[in-house]
């Protein structure tokens, strides 16, 4: 080896020495050596020997140390410490709240353990869930599309035995918007094609659970359409979809226009018209006690009796009125007001049953109280999964208004710092996926805050991090691990060193 290769190798060993992420180094050292080459070769070109011009292209290069101190700065690994602390803070008190409720027997049993793997997926993706999907992403591409949307067709009631998986299809939901993402960038040379074709994709989703009766996907429905929407509104602003003759503005219009089209299949049933009536106009559609409408109206009028700084104080009257529903059913339908299950004697249990024959006969059907003024509690007269659906208007009774403005206020600044490390991602492809991760995330948390207070979409959604759902904490902590692995791995160069043509 000639003093000059010694010269050399000393500068890119020292450059590589300088960069934190070592998977970077050989990549970087490779493109200083084709600038020393580049350098070498005009050096030739004026008429210098060859071992001289080599030298001077090294020589050019400036002090090795500095040159590679320079470069991990633009290189190196991204932290957000403040989010991770506010993550991690919601994530214990979404455990908390869970394992403190577990004398409700509407609770999960031990639903709380769930948070474990959660928090193990979130730091598992956190740390290679973006290098491993550049490295392998063209590659499971196809099997992914396939087995997502067998389980849509698969999970269809009345479509298929497999009908009752259809619990799954709400998560199948959320992980779809990504997907979709994927495949548009994977395809953005073709324009508004692409943009036709996931509106399209969109479309079908949402058609799917509508004409067979089943409301429960209908929010994750609509969370995967806007969250889909809003990304390629944001790809087409950052000018990633490349088409000839078509300007921004003209795909801005063809995104807004299926936009409006995918969103019309939202009322284009009579289930679906009475789904959007109920969230817009709860009160106007109450019937009995197991409504969701009137779980609204009740949670709305417990909240106007919550004072400010302390919980709500009920009298027993007041929570057996509660209970039963005779302050909203007694001068509208009293036979929709519930009916007390405790009896002591054959004859008690003979009326109850007496009784209860009577009103389903007249076409009613009212709850089963089993508790009185000597033992009624507040968690007596809240609606039937307040446990998990209502942990915001629950700290509101409990604590008070300003806890719960409080409460809210955490909330919303982890959705701030989330949005603000997406907006800085530089990287094409982990931008756009992670802006749909992220809108999934928010959209679910609006449709949960908003039926806390009282206006519930369909079926209620999982608040991300606080409401206990065992599936939905690992599927939110994957779309939120990949934020972070996006953003910590956005200036080291994921997509260049890859070596993959997306």
């Amino acid at each position: 080896m000639s003093f000059l290769d010694d010269e050399k190798k000393y500068f890119l060993d020292t450059v590589e020495e300088q960069i934190a992420y070592r998977p970077l180094r050989r990549v970087l050292s490779q493109e200083l050596e084709a600038h020393i080459q580049d350098r070498m070769d005009a050096y030739e070109e004026q008429g210098l020997p060859s071992k001289e011009a080599e030298a001077r292209a090294v020589r050019d290069m400036g002090d090795p140390v500095m040159v590679g101190t320079e470069l991990n700065k633009v290189h190196q690994l991204q932290r957000a410490p403040a989010f991770m602390v506010l993550t991690l803070a919601l994530l214990c008190s979404g455990f908390m709240a869970a394992a403190g409720m577990r004398y409700s027997p509407e609770a999960y049993a031990n639903g709380f353990l769930y948070y474990i793997p959660g928090v193990l997926i979130l730091f598992g993706i956190a740390w290679q869930g973006y290098p491993l999907m550049i490295r392998y992403a063209r590659r499971l591409l196809a099997p992914a599309g396939i087995l997502l949307v067998a389980e849509q067709l698969l999970s269809v009631r009345g479509f298929s035995p497999f009908w009752r998986i259809g619990y799954f299809r709400y998560f199948a939901l959320l992980l779809f918007g990504p997907f979709l993402i994927l495949l548009a960038y994977r395809l953005r040379r073709f324009g508004s094609k692409t943009i036709l074709l996931i509106f399209g994709i969109c479309g079908i989703c949402v058609l799917l659970p509508g004409f067979f009766g089943d409301r429960h996907d209908i929010p994750a429905c609509a969370v995967l359409v806007v969250s889909v929407a809003v990304t390629l509104l944001m790809m087409i602003h950052r000018d990633i979809f490349s088409a000839e003759g078509w300007t921004r503005r003209r795909l801005y219009g063809i995104a807004l226009a299926g936009l409006v089209l995918v969103g019309s299949l939202f009322g284009c049933t009579e289930d679906r018209r009475e789904m959007l009536q109920c969230f817009i106009r709860p009160d106007a559609n109450i019937c009995s006690t197991w409504d969701d409408t009137y779980n609204s109206a009740l949670i709305r009028r417990l909240l106007s009796e919550t004072p400010l700084h302390r919980g709500i104080d009920l009298t027993p009257q007041e929570l057996m009125d509660y209970g039963t529903g005779a302050w909203y059913f007694a001068g509208r339908d009293p036979g929709q007001i519930g009916v007390y299950a405790i009896y002591r004697t054959e004859e008690e249990e003979e009326a109850f049953r007496a009784r209860i024959s009577e009103l389903r006969e007249a076409g009613k059907n009212p709850r089963y109280i089993h508790f009185d003024e000597s033992d009624v509690t507040l968690w007596n007269i809240l609606p039937q999964h307040y446990h998990n659906n209502y942990r915001i208007a629950v700290c509101i009774l409990l604590f008070g208004w300003l806890a719960g403005a409080g409460y809210l206020a955490v909330i919303g600044g982890f959705y701030l710092l989330m949005f603000g490390c997406i907006r800085r991602i530089q990287g094409r492809l982990a931008y756009s996926l992670s802006c749909c991760c992220g809108l999934c995330l928010l959209l679910e948390g609006v449709l949960y805050v908003l039926g806390n207070f009282g206006y519930q979409y369909a079926a209620f959604t999982n608040l991300p991090l606080i409401a206990e759902g065992r599936l939905s904490i690992a599927v939110n902590m994957a779309l939120l691990g990949f934020i972070f692995s996006a953003y910590r791995y956005d200036r080291v160069g994921m997509e260049t060193s890859s070596r993959l043509s997306f």
